[in-house]
């Protein structure tokens, strides 16, 4: 070997342990930089979670198994699943037609789920086995995107169909009332139409078959406007109360319910202003029987009010539509109870975490349900 070599090797094996020696401590530090980074992003407290395939989870509900049911779309078309108490599948269904399903009933028979298809009313009847008995297929003559679903008793449903309050559209629209029954017989039908456009997201029926609904209404050339009315069971509106009018904000109505002493609570959406201009806050109000306001919260910045429900406690929980932040509030005067942020690293300004139902399942632990990363996503969080 001559110097050469024997030089050109000593370089080479002395580079080799230099490289070795920054590896040992770099290595290390880009492991930890990856595990860290990983679990930011997949950190939560929740107690179970899981997806089912692109799409988004709008409805959920407990079963009286102590399972649950949920509702949405996957890969674009309407999507329906019952899981049992332990987390495991019972049954589940998706439509061959494009579309969502964003409500759902059942009994031991079977199940009907309702939502839109091509911009019509979509209701659908299944057997308890998960076969296809029935479908129709509504238009209310205008686009439909969400039904809010109702047993009214003796076999008989309610439907409300309604434009989304996230549509671009500011011309006219209205809702589409269909009662039936479980054989898919339409017992009647009323299309109130308006001048301008007109959402009602989420509503809710009493005992005595009102109908309360979260509504937003756009005008020509002004920003959306948030309100609450009432109709009787003769689908007659005795009353309409603006949470939020100023015609410089923007707001929409986007859940209701009744807290059990006659008052309403509605969440939703409204500007702010903020040091860089207006942004989106989440609200809570409540309202009296008649629509008089008795008192006002703004929650979350850069967020929606997006599903209502009372826990075991009597509690009233509000499910934030970005990052699945759960407020918690006194009923009575909206008093702050505290708060749930399952994931603590999310940022309610940029996320694709975004929730759209709630629920208190037998545990009395809470469900939820929405999308996270483009998935059809359900989870459940302890209550403790």
């Amino acid at each position: 070997m001559n110097l050469l070599q024997s030089w050109d090797r000593h370089l080479n094996v002395s580079s080799l342990i230099i490289n070795s020696l920054l590896m040992k401590r770099l290595v290390p530090g880009l492991i930890l930089i990856v595990l860290v980074s990983s679990c930011q992003k997949s950190i939560s407290d929740f107690i179970w979670e899981r997806s089912y395939g692109t799409g988004e989870a709008f409805f959920i509900k407990t079963a009286p198994d102590s399972g649950f049911i949920a509702c949405g779309a996957v890969e674009g078309k309407p999507y329906f699943i019952r899981l049992k108490r332990n987390r495991s599948l019972n049954i589940d269904f998706k439509s061959d037609n494009p579309g969502l399903f964003s409500s759902a009933w059942f009994d031991t028979s079977g199940y009907i789920a309702a939502g839109n298809t091509n911009g019509k009313m979509l209701l659908m009847r299944y057997s308890a086995k998960g076969k296809k008995l029935w479908e129709k297929s509504l238009d209310g003559g205008f686009k439909i995107d969400y039904t809010n679903l109702f047993y009214t008793g003796d076999g008989d449903l309610l439907a409300i169909g309604t434009a989304s309050p996230d549509s671009s559209d500011s011309g006219a629209t209205g809702l589409l009332f269909e009662r039936f029954d479980t054989t898919g017989q339409i017992i009647s039908e009323k299309k109130t139409m308006e001048t301008s456009f007109i959402s009602a997201n989420n509503a809710v029926v009493d005992d005595e078959g009102n109908i309360f609904l979260a509504l937003t209404r756009k005008y020509s050339g002004s920003k959306p406007r948030a309100s609450v009315a009432k109709f009787n069971n003769l689908l007659q509106k005795f009353w309409e109360t603006d949470l939020y009018n100023n015609p410089e904000f923007g707001a929409s109505s986007l859940a209701i319910e009744p807290d059990g002493s006659g008052n309403i609570v509605v969440a939703g959406n409204t500007e702010v202003m903020a040091n860089d201009g207006k942004l989106n806050n989440s609200f809570l109000v409540s309202l009296s029987g008649n629509g008089t306001i008795n008192w006002k919260r703004y929650l979350e910045n850069s967020n929606f009010g997006a599903a209502l429900v009372f826990n075991s406690t009597g509690d009233l929980m509000m499910l934030n539509r970005n990052c699945f932040i759960i407020n918690i509030v006194n009923p009575a005067d909206g008093i702050d109870a505290g708060k749930i942020q399952p994931f603590g690293l999310c940022d309610s300004y940029h996320t694709d975490s975004k929730g759209r139902g709630i629920g208190i399942n037998y545990d009395k632990n809470i469900l939820v349900a929405g999308t996270r990363g483009g998935s059809f996503y359900l989870a459940l969080k302890s209550a403790l």
